[in-house]
């Protein structure tokens, strides 16, 4: 069954496909920041929590919270010889693991390894392990690995169950031993973000801020601390890798003024390397904000200081521009301060609303550090619309759950609830979205001549009732003379009065009805004379 998970305050939570919320337990010692934004990846069964996590957790689709690696123990085992047995050589370097596995005993995360055990000769006894570390976090078992007589390659040896017992001591032969190596592991530091691409898990850190790292193969626990790529420029601020954009051929890494690539298989060549490569996709240009982020279609769209960028197989474009004839174009949004404030883009965040479709991205309005106005961006159209508010609540969030029927359901995250939308005309259950648009100026295509502008006519679909506003202004530029009359929207065309005289005249189209939808076509103004010019 599918499912979403969100951070509500300090608490996760499990939203089945009917939007019914289920509080889950914390794994052992987990905290939640409310001041830091959680970032998650799906990997294989499982998602991935990090940033807002006090280390980074997986959580299944039962809801169960587990360290996406457990703590690796601090202090390594003891070796002795133990009771009469049939090993006889010189063993060390042993080491051991925490390990967690499900309910069959598969394994779900393994730490990395412990410090390496004494060295001892024994002869015809059990090798005796002692000093294995009880695990602070829930884990089912430590797993331990040790070498052949005086040899260095690890191999996996014996396991304690539980958490409890802390030691062991068995005689299996060197030729007993598994044929396969202890496997490659390590675990990850404190990841601020994290992705999934080529079936591995990529992250980013505030420890090493100029590196991404990543797991081994399809081993979402593992962690070398060798698996790292270097994001350039490195040292050229204080805030390194600010997001992570996972495509179908290639991983984007954003830095606040540079936009990274990584390309490559992922298969390790002969030295045990994956063939990644870093490649530099533009200098000129970054990601401001993670959760700004989205991908559609494999099309990645994120926003920057000047405006909203698209990230695709065609290359980078800013969308806020508006195409080749400047058609959509609404870069003062972006780059004046009249409508968001512009310092408050790190905040800012997005979702795809999937059946439009649209890109829709949460902003704080001019001079407030309050997210509380969007702007949406028809993808298919190449339209911008907005700038939106609601009077219902702030938003804090903006995600996609999954419904029933397995389609994704666009969902706003305010402080007390989270709110689907509807397609009834109203914010909240009774308060009434205002229509309002305001039309070109008419000069008649001469702004000096004063003109006589007759009645209106307006056309529109009919609806079952309702009245709309039809407010004209005409006059000079910076002296009008508004007259407001109504139009009939159970009628689909109405003639109305004259708008007057002056130089220009302007329509601005209202409706404040609860519920009530309204679709005009367009009007006429007739006649439009010419009266002279003195």
């Amino acid at each position: 069954m599918a499912y979403t998970v969100i951070q509500a305050g300090t608490a996760l939570q499990l939203v089945d496909t009917d939007g019914v919320l289920t509080t889950l337990t914390l794994a052992n010692d987990l905290t939640l920041s409310t001041s830091l934004a959680p970032r998650w990846a799906v990997s294989g069964n499982y998602v991935v929590l990090v940033n807002s996590a006090s280390f980074p957790v997986t959580i299944d689709g039962n809801g169960t919270v587990r360290p996406l690696t457990p703590r690796a123990p601090r202090t390594g085992p003891v070796l002795s010889a133990g009771a009469a047995g049939t090993l006889s050589g010189t063993y060390g370097g042993v080491r051991y693991t925490n390990v967690i596995k499900d309910a069959v005993g598969n394994t779900i995360a393994e730490s990395d390894f412990s410090p390496a055990s004494n060295t001892v000769t024994i002869t015809s006894s059990q090798l005796k392990v002692t000093g294995v570390e009880v695990s602070p976090d829930v884990v089912s078992a430590r797993r331990i690995y040790r070498p052949t007589s005086n040899g260095a390659v690890l191999f996996p040896w014996v396991e304690i169950d539980g958490n409890t017992i802390t030691q062991v001591s068995d005689d299996l032969s060197d030729a007993g031993l598994s044929i396969i190596p202890a496997p490659i592991l390590g675990n990850p530091p404190h990841l601020t973000h994290v992705a999934e691409f080529r079936g591995r898990l990529f992250g980013a850190s505030d420890i090493n801020i100029d590196v991404v790292r990543y797991t081994e193969a399809g081993v979402r626990y593992s962690w070398p601390e060798d698996n790292i790529l270097a994001i350039p420029p490195a040292g050229a601020d204080e805030f390194g890798v600010t997001a992570l954009i996972p495509r179908r051929e290639a991983l984007g890494v954003g830095r606040r003024n540079t936009l990274i690539q990584v390309t490559g298989s992922g298969v390790e060549d002969s030295g045990g390397l994956p063939d990644f490569d870093v490649v530099i996709l533009s200098k000129e240009l970054g990601v401001e904000s993670q959760e700004s982020v989205k991908v559609y279609r494999d099309a990645a769209y994120f926003l920057w200081k000047d405006g909203v960028y698209r990230w695709s197989s065609e290359g980078i474009e800013c969308i806020s521009d508006g195409d080749a004839q400047g058609f959509g174009a609404v870069r003062s949004w972006f780059t004046t301060n009249s409508y968001f404030n512009r310092d408050f883009f790190t905040h800012a965040f997005a979702h795809i609303h999937p059946d439009r479709p649209f890109y829709r991205l949460f902003l704080a309005s001019a001079g407030s550090n309050i997210v509380d106005r969007w702007v949406e961006y028809d993808i298919n159209a190449r339209r911008w619309w907005g700038p939106h508010k609601t009077d219902l609540f702030s938003p804090v969030s903006a995600f996609n759950r999954i419904s029933a029927s397995n389609r994704d359901i666009p969902v706003i995250g305010g402080a007390t609830a989270v709110y689907n939308g509807q397609d009834t005309r109203t914010d909240g259950t009774a308060t009434a979205i205002t229509f309002d648009v305001i039309g070109k100026r008419h000069d008649g295509g001469d702004p000096d001549q004063d003109k006589y502008f007759g009645e209106i006519s307006l056309f529109g679909k009919v609806q079952s009732s309702g009245s709309l506003s039809v407010i004209s202004r005409a006059g000079n530029l910076n002296q009008t003379q508004a007259i407001t009359q109504y139009y009939n929207m159970t009628k689909n065309r109405q003639r109305l009065g004259r708008l007057g005289t002056g130089k220009h005249a302007q329509v601005e189209l209202t409706n404040a009805e609860v519920g009530k939808d309204v679709e005009i076509y367009g009007y006429e103004i007739d006649p439009v004379n010419l009266l002279g010019r003195r």
